[in-house]
């Protein structure tokens, strides 16, 4: 019989004096310069004495030491049974490897390169050989890479072959292959390779003779295995299935499939305690599900996150068992801390704290006999400004100098345990201070300071009944506002400025100009998750570091959906209408029309099938078909048939500003973003023109700022927001992020917000008043040539050439980035890189803690 216990810390809390359950959602914690975490603020993404103020509104204040800075995404850490070392793996866009940390020094000791890695490693029985998953190796650099493999190392007294003595490797199609863990079968020598896949079905595990480095057999599982355990005495092997929600048991004896135990959503790490529990950490519904590997059942479900209702956000995808002290640490990836649930009584587990870390906390090991725990965090330690990235005046090489991706790293910090129960209320504490995420923001956002049509409670009337939400592709405020007066922006790396986006500018000057808002997500894989979700999932965040460097290629899967949908599922849930023009859409089986893309089942039936995408039209093109309807829905303004007028929300992709480079015979960069300035002016003509006018908020924001340069942050984007309540000739430089945006559409059509994320941020109250102002809005018609197109000679004109632009963020962004700089500042000018703050490495000790209770 299953035992259902979500944990929570609001009585752990009380337990240690620190605050009250009342005071929980009424905390206002102050970071050292002074505002509250989730509070209105016009500060800017800054280190301060105690830590970082992130792009997105949190706060980090690791409570271990920085010791070392790996390649990004570090996804898996080791301890060696020696006791000597660990060994951590980092398997993003920057070029993969392994890195050793020596025990007792706490330095980085080696830096070993591989072609491909991810995740899985794993120790032989006697400790002199550790196995190291390829991941996988067809991405656009295929030719230069073989199969991925199961790399062999060997290891000796502290250091580790500085090269693979051998390879395991399959003999199937590499595109097939994505390796992930690993578990060893000590007396029969046997290799348990978890095969990822590559699409979207089920998948397998491959079993290899370590000794004769042969195949032995595949073991059908289901979709997307992740991470595999033996139990102690061999008989058993767990695998957890990242897209299936489930965990297969298999029979080493004959290698089967004995059982499939049903779990929580995207299921990745699991451990192994001593007494045969294993524990699944299930990152997109914030629980650890705990399996008695004896009957095979599910006995307890724990939550991790900090309080009782907390929707997706968490993010659990790391988990590492202390026996010593019956403890389980789970990495909260997406809340930047870690729960410590003790786990000393079965089926009555119990979160008694949390710990802050850096930056999306990705990986766990115990070392120094359990007293020091291994923090390995993706995203480091701060932000990331970029004023010399791919396109910028001030970049010193042809392709930048750095760009978000490439300035991003993983962080590793240590920190001691052992004084860890006189520690972790101090820690818990902070934890709480650092997040702006409270339970009764499900029902209402955070207060406003002054009046505003924008409520704050959710589900209250509005006047807006009608929300556009347009995306846009990849450009940072800097590149183009910069070189709006009276706002925080830099004009030296401004390249598409008034001339080229008179639109654009003049709804800023006449509404508000956002200077301070920034996107979630770093690329437009993760960007149109958190447009459209406030979110992007475990899956997401690993699938495309590997792809976008051309490492590694693989489908979306269905673990790439967040738990709580998309805004159109909301508005179905409300029973609103909506339709998308270009947004989660793609091509039908017919290629000639527009369906809904895999994973959007809600859109089924709600898509413009003749809004097509980038490669086939223009912006101006795309919104003749949405003007086309619009003048239907005019035409029904009076119809008592909610489905022949407007829909209440729309979302539209509009991805012109992507560019195709200085590709030849396809239209320059500058046209393109004049053209796709052009199409946002007529649309914004017609429906200020209309009779939905007086009922009607337009949202537009950029997916992402990918590799654009910016002085402030690589994440800092353009974004406008256009209706008759909004203020007029206002600079708002409220800190902003893309899930204030979506929260900002959910509090006007009356909708709960989907995870942490739009819960926690700050509505766009600031960029809202109260008096109607009805003044329509004239398009201003393009003031360059939007049909000029590039020439063969032009600069970058061969490299775009084999650039692939059949969508979005297919071709190289640093590489596309740099030729469209140079295509409109001059051949000869440098283009400036992203800039890029770092956390200085600090003791422990050193953190300042301020307790405001």
């Amino acid at each position: 019989m299953s035992l259902i216990r979500p944990v929570t810390t609001l009585m752990l809390i009380a337990c240690f004096s620190l605050v009250s359950v009342a005071q929980t959602s009424a905390v206002q914690p102050r970071s050292a310069t002074g505002h509250a975490v989730g509070a209105a603020t016009q500060e800017i993404p800054k280190h301060t004495e105690s830590g970082s103020n992130l792009p997105n509104g949190w706060r980090i204040t690791p409570a271990g030491k920085t010791i070392a800075e790996v390649g990004d995404l570090v996804l898996n850490e080791v301890t060696s049974p020696d006791g000597k070392i660990v060994v951590a793996s980092h398997s993003g866009f920057q070029p993969h490897g392994i890195d050793v940390i020596d025990v007792k020094t706490r330095k980085l000791v080696q830096e070993i390169p591989l072609r491909t890695t991810w995740l899985g490693m794993a120790w032989s029985s006697d400790g002199h050989t550790l196995y190291v998953s390829g991941g996988n190796s067809t991405g656009s650099r295929k030719a230069d890479y073989g199969m991925a493999p199961i790399y062999e190392f060997a290891y000796r007294d502290g250091r580790l072959s500085e090269k693979p003595t051998g390879e395991l490797a399959e003999t199937i199609d590499p595109k097939a292959v994505w390796w992930a863990g690993v578990a060893y079968l000590p007396g029969r020598h046997l290799i348990y390779a978890a095969n990822r896949g590559t699409g979207r079905g089920p998948s397998n595990v491959v079993v290899f003779d370590a000794k004769t480095r042969q195949i032995v057999t595949r073991i059908p599982v289901e979709i997307n295995p992740y991470s595999t355990v033996l139990t102690r005495d061999g008989k058993r092997l767990f695998v957890s299935n990242w897209a299936s929600e489930s965990v297969s048991v298999i029979d080493t004896e004959t290698n089967k499939v004995i059982r499939t135990l049903h779990v929580g959503m995207n299921p990745n790490d699991m451990k192994l305690a001593s007494d045969g529990r294993l524990f699944v950490a299930c990152s997109n519904d914030n629980t650890i599900h705990v399996i008695d590997t004896k009957t095979l059942e599910v006995v307890e479900r724990l939550s991790t996150t900090l309080t009782p209702l907390a929707p997706e956000g968490s993010t659990p995808d790391a988990i590492e068992i202390d026996n010593t002290r019956k403890l389980l640490y789970v990495a909260n990836a997406d809340n930047n801390s870690i729960a410590v649930i003790r786990i000393a009584v079965p089926e009555h587990s119990a979160v008694i704290g949390f710990i802050p870390t850096g930056w999306y906390p990705s990986s766990l090991a115990l070392a120094e006999k359990n007293n020091t725990l291994y923090i390995g965090n993706s995203k480091g330690e701060e932000g990331h400004p970029d004023v010399k990235g791919p396109l910028s005046p001030l970049a010193s090489t042809r392709d930048g100098d750095v760009s978000v991706k490439t300035l991003q790293a993983s962080s590793i910090e240590v920190l001691s345990v052992e004084n860890l129960k006189t520690q972790l209320p101090k820690w818990t504490h902070e934890v709480v201070e650092n997040t702006p995420y409270n339970d009764s923001l499900l029902s209402e956002a955070r207060p406003s300071k002054e009046a505003t049509i924008l409520p704050r409670e959710v589900g209250v009337e509005t006047p807006i009944k009608h929300v556009i939400y347009i995306i846009k592709e990849n450009r940072t405020y800097d590149q183009v506002f910069g070189d709006i007066k009276g706002a925080n922006g830099d004009p030296r790396l401004t390249i598409f400025g008034e001339e080229i986006t008179p639109n654009q500018h003049a709804l800023a000057k006449q509404y508000v100009v956002l200077d301070n808002l920034y996107c979630d997500g770093e690329v437009s894989v993760d960007g149109h998750s958190w447009s459209n979700s406030a979110y992007a999932t475990d899956f997401n965040e690993r699938y495309w570091p590997p792809s976008y460097a051309g490492r590694s290629s693989t489908e979306v899967s269905r673990a790439e959906v967040p738990s709580a949908g998309h805004l159109w599922d909301l508005a179905a849930r409300k029973g609103l209408t909506y339709r998308s023009y270009g947004e989660f859409a793609a091509r039908a089986s017919t290629g000639t029309t527009m369906d809904a893309s895999p994973g959007a089942s809600g859109l089924v039936g709600h898509v413009a099938k003749d809004y097509l995408p980038l490669n086939l039209a223009r912006d101006t093109d795309r919104t003749a078909v949405f003007l086309r309807e619009f003048k239907e829905y005019e035409d029904n303004y009076d119809s008592t048939d909610p489905n022949k007028r407007l829909p209440n929300f729309i979302v539209m992709s509009m991805p012109e500003d992507h560019t195709r480079g200085t590709a030849p015979n396809a239209f320059t960069p500058r046209a393109m973003v004049a053209n796709n300035d052009y199409a946002i002016g007529q649309l914004v003509d017609a429906v200020s023109h209309s009779r939905y006018w007086p009922n009607t908020a337009i949202f537009i924001i950029e997916d992402d700022g990918q590799d654009g340069p910016d002085h402030v942050d690589a994440r800092r984007t353009i974004g406008l927001v256009i209706s008759p309540y909004v203020k007029r000739d206002v600079v708002d430089s409220t800190l902003y992020s893309t899930s204030s945006m979506v929260r900002s559409i959910e509090l006007l059509l009356g909708m709960p917000p989907m995870s942490q994320y739009d819960a926690a941020a700050m509505p766009m109250y600031a960029s809202f008043g109260t008096e109607e102002k009805l003044t329509p809005f004239n398009a201003i018609k393009p003031l360059i040539d939007v049909n000029a197109k590039n020439k063969k000679g032009d600069f970058g004109a061969e490299l775009s050439r084999k650039m692939d632009f059949s969508d979005v963020d297919r071709a190289p962004m640093h590489a596309l980035n740099e030729v469209i700089w140079k295509s409109v500042k001059g051949t000869d000018s440098a283009m400036p890189p992203p800039v890029h703050r770092f956390r200085p490495l600090i003791d422990a000790g050193d953190l300042i803690v301020k307790d405001d209770d």
